[in-house]
């Protein structure tokens, strides 16, 4: 069984016998590498977690660590890892085999080993001991027990005058605990915050409970750590008559909230700003500029002959020509303008107090110094831009920007380039499109028709198909099959996203009952939603009614949502609708997704306080997940947020078996991607569904 499930009332794992020599340490020890997946266990520990060792292998149990916990755990395992030696005990509660939470003391030592790094975690269960305490009333015992904790402990007097304080104060400040008695807790604080550090204090003196907040105390040496303060009022309790504190160090949590928050922000291969990144600069651009929007000009570069490196010399060297592009429109702007990969081969500048009768020469320049030809492993290579050109008069809103830049950078292409130009597709003409694909809604057949396409995804790492994701398509009769990403933000914009995705849905499940009847094992559909679906409140009365109609189990469904949609309804003030409306769905067994994990405003209040199941890993984190760079730490660390949230992952985009086997050695639950198979119509993903056969790039792709 897996370690994230309950324990089984009859394990078989009691009558194991001790294979190996530490199976005769009494004690629990876990080996786990620097990745925090377990490397071994000995008899002690399969018996108290209730896991059978060969099943435990490979996985990060911080399911079993309570949750209140996991950032203890996570803290003290950094701290011995770069340490390299014995850390210092921590307590911390843990499910046992019988599915109740003891308490242990964990205490780890690293070890170099010729498979890499190890940590040896032995843990003593200190429940009955302690009970045997509190019984007896042994303040030496407990005593010892603070000053040895992990958290440091204080004891103050009502206006927060030091009583006394546990050994972490020397472990971790650097303080001499005779020191810091008599003190005041604002001595230890960061000056900039001296004011809320005694409000807070005034606040826990006035009030019972426990008040939780975050400072920053400051080290021996100067630095200043982020710490959660904990205050609980005891003053009326006659053997304490104090107010008990605990400070607990989270830079590890700070620092992670800072990765996510760039990576959020931050195209993980380039290191420019991204597009969530960019809608917020031109957002905040064009209130700067309201008084003279003609001083704000926006540029959209799209590089030309791109592609074929990509297939001659492989997406190593295309990845290493668009660090090389990036690099040089840094370099190529003043210090002030604003350097965006928009997505793919595509850049956006955007310069604030700048004469729009500068355009041609600010497009003649990244022009040039893109065409620089390009040394990679010896081979000279070169790329060509196409740049166009809009100033701050085509629009205030940032979509409508960019897509004015992107039409005259396709303009460009035909003609001279850096031409600065209205948007060439006035609003009569997109009203005209808006009501073709209104026609379309309706049925109307001379609006072309409305297709879904199906792309499997599989487990890993069998590769093995487990499901489908729909995508629709648009047959327009002049400009044949349009993608979503042309025709969707026009659908939102003329508000018909709603008609749009309910159309999706009922033809994806539509496509699901005939697969069902055709006796073809489908698996779990995932279906897109968006903003406009997700805040509608007829939503999951619509969604289970079509489930009702097609006689499909709530369970094989499964929503996808981005995160930048959540972002924009959070600062629309409607979090609580979306909370409420995924709340009604996730309650008849729907699942829901995170789409583009780390391409929006990476929140884990929307990961640990919205009811999803599946974190998908965006494609710009798997593109180099197998080649040496970040991207495998990042996604081993959505990983090990997912799983230790309870949640499973999907990584998009595989195309080459190395990032499969890389995926696969991380823990992702599932991956989909052009090594399994391209998106088609149904009739043409029909047959690598009617066996489960592994998918593979050859003869699937």
């Amino acid at each position: 069984m897996s370690i994230t499930s309950d324990p089984d009332p009859a394990p078989a794992y009691v009558a194991a016998t001790a294979t190996k020599p530490f199976d005769a340490i009494p004690d629990p020890v876990v080996i786990v590498d620097d990745g925090l997946r377990v490397v071994d266990a000995n008899l002690a520990a399969v018996q108290f977690f209730g896991v059978a060792r060969d099943e435990w292998i490979g996985e990060v149990p911080l399911a079993l660590v309570h949750r209140e916990d996991v950032a203890l755990v996570l803290s003290s395992l950094e701290e011995v890892q770069k340490r390299s030696g014995v850390g210092t005990p921590i307590e911390l509660r843990v499910r046992a085999a019988d599915g109740t939470w003891r308490l242990v003391e964990l205490v780890g030592r690293t070890m170099t080993t010729p498979d890499g790094p190890r940590t040896v975690n032995t843990l003593r269960d200190l429940t009955e001991r302690r009970r045997w305490e509190v019984a007896a009333d042994e303040p030496e015992r407990f005593r010892r027990l603070v000053e040895n904790a992990a958290t440091i402990m204080m004891l103050s007097d009502s206006n927060g005058r030091i009583q006394s304080v546990s050994g972490a104060v020397t472990r971790q400040l650097g303080l001499d605990p005779s020191a810091v008695v008599g003190s005041w807790l604002v001595d230890f604080v960061a000056t900039s915050q001296h004011e809320r550090a005694n409000a807070e204090i005034r606040a826990a003196r006035e009030h019972q409970g426990t008040r939780v907040f975050e400072l920053e105390l400051r080290h021996r040496d100067g630095r200043a750590i982020p710490y959660q303060i904990s205050v609980v009022n005891l003053l009326d309790d006659p053997v304490v008559s104090g107010l008990v504190i605990s400070a607990h160090d989270i830079s590890t949590r700070r620092d992670l909230e800072d990765r996510l928050e760039h990576l959020a922000a931050h195209d993980a291969l380039t290191g420019l700003a991204n597009r969530t990144r960019l809608i917020d600069h031109l957002r905040r651009s064009r209130i700067r500029a309201a008084a003279d929007p003609e001083r704000l000009l926006v540029c959209f570069l799209d590089l030309d002959r791109f592609k074929a490196i990509n297939d001659l010399h492989g997406h190593d060297a295309g990845d290493r020509m668009l660090t090389h592009v990036a690099r040089r429109l840094r370099n190529a702007v003043r210090p002030g303008d604003f350097v965006a990969r928009f997505g793919g081969d595509e850049f956006v500048v955007v310069c604030e107090d700048l004469d729009p009768g500068s355009a041609e020469v600010l497009a003649h320049r990244l022009e040039t110094v893109v065409g620089d030809p390009v040394n990679i492993d010896g081979l000279t290579l070169q790329v060509f831009a196409s740049v166009g050109c809009v100033d701050g008069t085509v629009s205030e809103d940032p979509e409508e920007l960019l897509a004015g830049a992107d039409d005259a950078m396709y303009a460009t292409k035909l003609r001279r380039r850096g031409e600065v130009r209205p948007h060439p597709l006035p609003i009569a003409e997109r009203r005209e499109l808006a009501d073709l694909l209104r026609r379309v809604l309706d049925g109307d057949p001379r609006g072309g028709a409305l297709r879904v396409h199906f792309q499997p995804f599989v487990r890993m790492p069998s590769a093995e198909p487990c499901g489908v994701e729909a995508l629709v398509r648009w047959e327009h009769p002049e400009h044949g099959l349009m993608l979503p990403a042309r025709f969707l933000p026009m659908a939102e914009e003329a508000r018909l996203a709603n008609q749009l995705g309910g159309w999706v849905l009922d033809a994806s499940l539509a496509a699901i009952r005939r697969w069902d009847d055709a006796g073809i094992a489908t698996g779990v559909v995932a279906v897109n939603v968006a903003p406009a679906q997700l805040f509608d409140p007829s939503l999951p009365a619509v969604v289970t009614g079509l489930l009702d109609r097609y006689d499909i189990d709530a369970g094989r469904l499964c929503l996808e949502m981005t995160e930048s949609s959540l972002m924009e309804r959070d600062e629309a003030g409607s979090t609580s609708l979306a909370a409420t409306r995924l709340g009604a769905l996730r309650a008849v067994g729907i699942r829901l997704a995170i789409d583009d994990f780390g391409t929006g405003y990476s929140s884990l209040v929307h990961v640990r306080d919205l009811p999803f199941d599946l974190l998908k890993i965006d494609r710009s984190f798997v593109a180099g997940v197998a080649d040496g760079t970040i991207d495998a730490g990042i996604c081993a660390a959505v990983v090990a947020l997912a799983h230790g949230t309870g949640k499973r992952v999907v990584a998009k985009g595989v195309e080459r078996a190395d990032q499969h086997e890389r995926l696969a050695s991380l823990g992702v639950d599932g991956a989909q991607g052009y090594w399994y198979c391209r998106p088609g119509p149904a009739e043409d993903v029909e047959h690598l569904l009617r066996t489960p056969a592994p998918l593979a790039r050859t003869g699937n792709g």
